[in-house]
C-alpha cells in the first residue's frame, strides 16, 4: 500500500509547533508522501527544524516574488522511506522539479521531468501574447513542486485565491492553469501517469459548497476544472467524489474567523486528481485505469478538524480560548499493488542538499586568491592596502583569530606582533590594531640597509615564514592585569644583528625600547628591543576587551532565532568548558 496526504497547512512553522517537532507531525499523518501547501516559508526561513525529519525526504519550493508580503504560499513534499540511497521505495522520487513551466534554474540539479519547456512568445485564447517573463512569474510564487515516483508523476499544488475585481491576479490565476494545463497533457501523451493533490482554491460544484448561490457552477475557474474531469470529457477522476458521489457536506476548508468547523460550513477545495493507464498493461484503458484498479480508498481526514474536542462549547458568536490548527482538513488517498521501483538514490534537488541546510561550500578558487599585504611607505609606517582590507575577513565567523606573522628580517629585521581579525568591523581592526606601530626609516644603519624614499615594500601576510625566523630567541612576557586574572603572552620585537631604534622623542611613547646586550655560549652578543610596559598592558587590555565583548555577544538559536544561553561542561575532560544551547526547554 502506498499512503499519498495533501494538508494546506496555513503555516508549516506554526503546525510544527502545535505538535511539538517536524517527526511528530508528519508522524501524525502517517503517511508514505505527504504534501503539505501554504507553507509560508522563504529560502531565508529555511532550516533544518521545518524541513529536515529523520526517516523523510523533503521537496521544498519557497515564493520569490514576495513585495512587502512577507512569506506566503510555499508548498513542501515529504516522502518517508527508509534509505535515501539504493533503495527501490516507490515512496522515493527519481527526479523532482521545482515549478512546472521548465523555464525555472533555481537549482543547477533541478531535473526538468519529461523533459518539458514552453517556448515563448506563445498565444493563449483569454490571455493573449504570452513571454517568458509571464511563466517566470508563475513559478517564482513557490505554487509547485513535482516529483516523480516512476509508476506515476506527482503534482503538490498549491493555486491562488483571487477576487473577482482583481483583474491582474484573475488573468495570473488563469494563465496558471492554463500552463498547468499543457504540462499535463505532455506528460500524459508520453504515457505517464499523473498525479494531482492540493489545495487548488477552487469549488468545482454546488455540491462542494455549503451555501451554494445560483449559478455557482458557472464561474470560469469552476467550469475548467469539471473540463479536466472524466464526466466532462476530461482525462483526471476526481479520486474522493469518485468514491463518495453523492456525500454531501464534505467539506475541507473553513473560515477560521466565524467558526466555521463547529457547524462543518465550508468548501471542498483539496482535491486528489489521477489519470493514467493502470499497472497490468490491459488494452482496455476504460476499465483498467489507474483510478479503477490501484486506488483502494480516497478521504477526508476529518479528525484533523480544530474544534474537535469535547470541552470546546459550540459557537455563540465569541470563543474564549483560540482553536489550534490549520483551516483547512488534510485528505488522503490509498493505492494499492504499487510494485518497487529499481534502485535508486535521491534526487540531487532534495532539500538535504539546499545551502540554507547543508551548508555552501567554498569554491577552490577561494584557495588562491591574493594573500592580504601591507605595505612600509615613506613615514615608516605600517598600512594595509585598501583592497586587501575591503576583502579580508575570518572564514570560520569567529571574532578572535591570529591572521598570521610575518618576519621582517628583510626590511627591519624584526618581527611583527600578531594582528588580531575582529569579526567584521575591519576598518576598526585597521585602525585599532595598527594605531602606534611605526617605525623610524634608519638611513645610515650599521647593516647598510638603506630605503628609497618612494618605494613601498610589500609583504603577504598569508606567506610561509622564513628558514632565519626559527633561529631568533623566544622571549615573550607574561603580564598580569590588577582588574582581571587574565595571563596573556605578548609579542616583543627584536632587532636582530643591528641596533635597535634607541629613544627618541619622535616615536610614540609606547614603541620607545630600550636595548640590553646579552652574551650566549659563543659570545656572540644580540641587540633586542622590547615593547614597553604601556605598550604590554594596552595589549593585555586589548585582549581582555576582546573576550568581554565575546562574552556579551551571545550567539542566535539556528531554529528559533532566539539568543543562545551558555552553560558549562560540569564533568569530564572538557569540565568548566563554555558552551551555548536553545533557550527553549526540550519537549519530552
Amino acid at each position: 500500500m502506498v499512503k499519498i496526504v495533501t494538508y494546506n497547512v496555513n503555516g508549516l512553522r506554526p503546525r510544527v509547533a502545535q505538535h511539538g517537532s517536524l517527526r511528530r507531525l508528519l508522524d501524525a499523518l502517517d503517511a508514505d508522501i505527504i504534501c503539505f501547501q501554504e507553507t509560508k516559508l522563504s529560502r531565508q526561513d529555511l532550516s533544518a527544524d521545518v524541513i529536515m525529519a529523520e526517516g523523510y525526504e523533503a521537496f521544498v519550493s519557497c515564493n520569490r516574488s514576495a513585495k512587502g508580503r512577507g512569506a506566503y504560499s510555499g508548498v513542501a513534499t515529504f516522502c518517508r522511506v527508509t534509505s535515501a540511497f539504493s533503495s527501490q521505495e516507490v515512496a522515493l522520487p527519481v527526479a523532482a522539479e521545482e515549478g512546472f513551466t521548465g523555464l525555472q534554474d533555481y537549482a543547477k540539479n533541478s531535473e526538468i521531468v519529461g523533459d518539458f519547456v514552453i517556448a515563448t512568445p506563445v498565444e493563449e485564447e483569454g490571455l493573449g501574447e504570452i513571454t517568458r517573463e509571464d511563466l517566470l512569474k508563475v513559478d517564482n510564487e513557490g505554487r509547485c513542486i513535482i516529483t516523480d515516483h516512476g509508476h506515476f508523476v506527482l503534482f503538490n499544488i498549491y493555486g491562488p485565491a483571487v477576487e473577482a475585481d482583481d483583474k491582474e491576479r484573475v488573468r495570473f490565476k488563469l494563465l496558471f492553469y492554463k500552463i498547468l494545463q499543457k504540462r499535463w497533457e505532455h506528460l500524459l501523451a508520453l504515457g505517464k501517469r499523473v498525479f494531482v493533490v492540493g489545495d487548488l482554491n477552487i469549488a468545482p460544484a454546488s455540491i462542494d459548497r455549503c451555501d451554494a448561490p445560483p449559478g455557482f457552477e458557472k464561474q470560469m475557474f469552476r467550469e475548467w476544472l469539471r473540463s479536466m474531469l472524466r464526466e466532462h470529457g476530461g482525462p483526471f477522476f476526481d479520486a474522493f467524489r469518485s468514491k463518495h458521489p453523492e456525500r454531501a457536506g464534505a467539506y475541507t476548508c473553513f473560515n477560521q474567523k466565524i467558526g466555521a468547523e463547529e457547524y462543518n460550513y465550508g468548501s471542498r477545495i483539496d482535491h486528489i486528481l489521477i489519470s493514467g493507464a493502470c499497472l497490468h498493461h490491459c488494452d482496455s484503458a476504460e476499465d483498467h485505469s489507474i483510478f479503477c484498479c490501484h486506488v483502494e480508498e480516497c478521504e477526508i481526514m476529518n479528525h484533523f478538524k480544530r474544534g474537535n474536542s469535547e470541552n470546546l462549547s459550540k459557537w455563540k458568536g465569541g470563543r474564549s480560548i483560540k482553536l489550534e490548527g490549520s483551516d483547512h482538513i488534510p485528505v488522503y488517498i490509498l493505492l494499492k499493488e504499487i510494485p518497487e521501483l529499481p534502485v535508486h538514490n535521491v534526487p540531487p534537488s532534495a532539500a538535504r542538499y539546499l545551502p540554507e541546510v547543508r551548508g555552501r561550500q567554498q569554491s577552490i578558487v577561494s584557495f588562491f586568491n591574493k594573500g592580504k599585504t601591507y605595505e612600509l611607505q615613506d613615514a615608516g609606517r605600517l598600512v594595509l592596502s585598501e583592497d586587501t582590507v575591503n576583502d579580508s575577513y575570518c572564514s570560520d565567523g569567529l571574532e578572535n583569530k591570529t591572521i598570521a606573522k610575518v618576519g621582517l628580517a628583510d626590511a627591519k629585521g624584526g618581527n611583527l606582533p600578531s594582528l588580531i581579525c575582529k569579526g567584521g568591523d575591519l576598518d576598526q581592526w585597521r585602525n585599532e590594531g595598527l594605531s602606534g606601530i611605526s617605525y623610524n626609516r634608519q638611513k645610515n644603519s650599521p647593516s647598510g640597509t638603506k630605503g628609497a624614499p618612494n618605494k613601498k615594500i610589500k609583504r603577504n601576510l598569508s606567506s610561509q615564514p622564513t628558514i632565519k625566523s626559527f633561529f631568533q630567541p623566544p622571549r615573550s612576557e607574561t603580564v598580569n592585569v590588577s582588574t582581571s586574572t587574565l595571563v596573556t603572552p605578548v609579542e616583543t620585537i627584536y632587532c636582530m644583528n643591528q641596533p635597535c631604534v634607541p629613544n627618541d622623542d619622535s616615536l610614540p611613547e609606547s614603541m620607545q625600547c630600550t636595548t640590553s646586550g646579552t652574551k650566549d655560549q659563543d659570545n656572540t652578543n644580540v641587540s633586542s628591543c622590547s615593547l614597553s610596559t604601556d605598550k604590554c598592558n594596552a595589549a593585555a587590555l586589548e585582549w581582555q576587551r576582546i573576550q568581554q565583548k565575546m562574552k556579551m555577544t551571545l550567539p542566535r538559536c539556528k531554529g528559533h532565532r532566539e539568543p543562545c544561553i551558555p552553560r558549562s561542561v560540569k564533568k569530564g575532560p572538557n569540565i568548566g568548558r563554555l558552551f551555548y544551547v536553545c533557550p527553549r526547554a526540550q519537549r519530552t
